[in-house]
């Protein structure tokens, strides 16, 4: 069987499940879903389509046009935002979804299961097209850490790596390897091209680039463009350079020099990278930039995933049609659709043994309210490691944030620093922009009618691994001055904010 988003394609009885609810499709429908599905992520056309199903029989081609209408009814597909089936004007239709074997023997599927990036997928296939045809493409992919860069990738290269007609090549940048190595991902990337059987890829790039083969330290920004645009004149080559927030110099100027030629190629690059992790003054910030304002590149920006996506995610792992109530949302809220955070959250689940099955159907042990999250093992080293990147002024402030919740006031801040609403105010200000752990969420006005802003942790989960880390009596003291200055600013209507005031001195350890 093969399996996409919930649904599972059964070839040797001609059925579709979705779950345990076996779908009622009439053999002409299902032999186009079937082929689809076993062609995914390329370009099947009308013609192909019939050729393949009827060879012997004329069918009209209209025709396909009233089956795809069925299948998309059935699966509940929006044909102007597609999750499976998209039409592909005049030539036919793209199968969008990430088909995986739905019949292996642990049951599970793949936890790298790229769910909600069908829009971003469908992006870098089109440009594909495009660069089969001669024209050359360069895209940036990035988003912060954990939001699926590498899984978009690896999944996008999945489905390219069977067209026997094109080269990949690919490299990453290692932190501590930036600056200290010229083009250390260009060489591990074409080194894993030479590592192919691809004899014609090491005589031209002997050729082009005999620096290089050498390994003598004296390629050229000029000398590798002249080797890759050879490579990539009569057969696409794709180059992925990832996490380039990292790389060397010499490779940014290389991407520069690749994206600025204005010769037709069947080339495409991809570059990934963290904009958390650059300033305004890094140099990959300014090329970007630049290559953007000429329109000689593109962005895939990811972002988080929506709760749709997030139950998707949960089907597919949990292997059940139907979830436990809440469940989604719990795990979408803790994770703040974050894919890293969203598996570990899962699997801190399954380690807590909360899931029995019943009957084929997933239930919990225990309810909702009761499931103690907290920081998933998975997590609190990759957490901890960000954490200790900042500087202490940084974590101080953020530590202090993180006494009155996943949002809080500046007041409350700056009481327990001990320092002016103004002053706080402007330290969040610049730590806003520099390392976006932070956003600022709006403003609240006080009792006394001035007005503070109030923030939100990027993820519940740094909120709550900056305050674990924090030493005990510190936490205390300082949940002690957040309820002092409650009583302070709420002085004769304290009743309106006991319930604060409480849980203030409740986490401080006193109780009344």
């Amino acid at each position: 069987m093969q399996q996409f988003g919930d649904f599972r394609i059964d070839p040797q009885n001609d059925c579709l499940w979705r779950g345990n609810e076996m779908l009622s499709l009439t053999p002409r429908p299902f032999a186009v879903l079937r082929y689809l599905v076993e062609n995914p992520q390329r370009v099947i056309t009308h013609d192909e389509l019939l050729e393949a199903l009827w060879p012997e029989t004329y069918v009209q081609p209209q025709v396909l046009r009233t089956y795809i209408l069925e299948l998309r009814k059935l699966l509940g597909d929006d044909p102007a935002e597609p999750r499976f089936i998209q039409t592909i004007p005049k030539r036919g239709y793209r199968f969008l979804a990430v088909v995986s074997d739905a019949s292996r023997a642990n049951g599970q599927a793949s936890p790298r299961s790229l769910v909600g990036r069908e829009v971003e997928l469908t992006f870098l296939l089109t440009h594909l097209d495009r660069v089969r045809k001669a024209e050359r493409s360069t895209i940036f992919i990035t988003g912060e850490p954990g939001i699926g860069k590498t899984t978009l990738i690896d999944t996008f290269c999945a489905q390219v790596c069977h067209d026997q007609n094109m080269r990949v090549a690919r490299g990453q940048s290692i932190e501590g390897f930036g600056g200290k190595e010229s083009f250390y991902p260009v060489r591990e990337a074409l080194n894993d091209l030479c590592s192919s059987d691809d004899g014609k890829a090491r005589t031209l790039l002997a050729s082009a680039a005999p620096s290089w083969m050498g390994r003598n330290g004296a390629s050229s920004v000029g000398e590798l463009c002249e080797a890759l645009e050879m490579l990539a004149t009569n057969q696409p080559l794709l180059i992925i350079f990832e996490d380039i927030h990292w790389a060397d110099s010499p490779t940014l100027d290389l991407i520069s020099a690749l994206a600025r030629r204005r010769s037709r190629a069947r080339f495409m690059l991809l570059a990934s990278y963290r904009p958390t992790d650059i300033d305004a003054d890094h140099p990959l910030r300014r090329l970007e930039q630049d290559l953007h304002t000429a329109r000689r590149s593109e962005e895939v920006r990811l972002g988080p995933l929506n709760k749709q996506a997030v139950g998707d995610y949960l089907r597919l792992e949990l292997r059940s049609e139907k979830l436990p109530s809440g469940l989604t949302s719990l795990v979408h809220q803790h994770s703040a659709g974050n894919p890293l955070f969203m598996t570990a959250v899962l699997d801190h689940l399954r380690t807590q043994n909360i899931f029995r099955t019943e009957q084929g159907q997933i239930n919990l042990r225990i309810p909702l309210s009761e499931i103690e999250l907290g920081v998933p093992a998975g997590l609190a080293g990759i957490i901890e490691y960000q954490l200790e990147k900042l500087t202490d002024e940084d974590r101080h402030l953020l530590e202090a944030g993180s006494i009155a919740g996943t949002i809080f006031p500046a007041w409350a801040a700056a009481a327990a620093l001990e320092r002016t609403i103004d002053e706080i105010e402007e330290a969040y200000a610049t730590l806003v922009r520099r390392v976006r752990l932070l956003t600022i969420a709006g403003q609240d006005e006080l009792p006394d009618g001035t007005r503070s802003a109030f923030y939100v942790f990027s993820h519940a989960l740094y909120r709550e691994a900056l305050y674990a880390r924090m030493p005990a009596a510190r936490r205390a003291h300082w949940h002690l001055r957040v309820a002092e200055r409650l009583r302070n600013m709420f002085a004769g209507h304290e009743a309106s904010v006991a319930h604060e005031i409480a849980a203030h001195a409740e986490a401080a350890g006193i109780t009344r």
